[in-house]
């Protein structure tokens, strides 16, 4: 019995996003709000990973002592910024 019931609400559900799947499609202002909204959580969602990867990579850098030849590619560049605002 408790099988027979969950068959028929995944029946009516299914008949339901059909048809909300049907109204998106003859709505086409909501097919655009929908797709935008679903777009701006994609990138949003895209720049907090970068982000916390960049954290995490920096952090594992300067945990393990940092990268020699790139430390000291971008501490030469700090000096040069230095004597040239002086």
């Amino acid at each position: 019995m408790a099988d027979k019931n969950k068959t028929n609400k995944l029946e009516v559900n299914s008949v339901i996003s059909l048809d909300q799947v049907l109204e998106l499609l003859h709505d086409k202002k909501k097919l655009y709000w929908l797709n935008f909204k679903a777009g701006f959580i994609r990138g949003f969602a895209g720049v907090l990973g970068a982000a916390l990867a960049v954290v995490l990579l920096g952090y594992l850098v300067a945990s393990f002592g940092g990268l020699p030849i790139i430390g000291d590619f971008i501490s030469q560049l700090g000096q040069g910024y230095q004597t040239t605002t002086k």
